[in-house]
């Protein structure tokens, strides 16, 4: 699943998860915003949780590519 760019400046973003803690972060390189996600109690390996920051971050009310 791609990554959309940045909502805000359209700056490419990155994903972070942290597999052991079930913590996870979208941001973006440019304009350095943040979101932040916990999955904590998911049995699910580091490869779903980069797919779910992926819908996180790509889910917005309008669908600017």
């Amino acid at each position: 699943m791609n990554l959309k760019s940045c909502p805000f400046c359209g700056g490419k973003a990155e994903i972070k998860v942290n597999e052991q803690t079930l913590n996870g972060k979208a941001y973006c390189e440019k304009c350095e915003v943040v979101m932040k996600r916990n999955f904590k109690g998911s049995k699910r390996i580091k490869e779903l949780l980069e797919e779910l920051m992926t819908e996180e971050w790509n889910r917005r009310e309008n669908n600017n590519e």
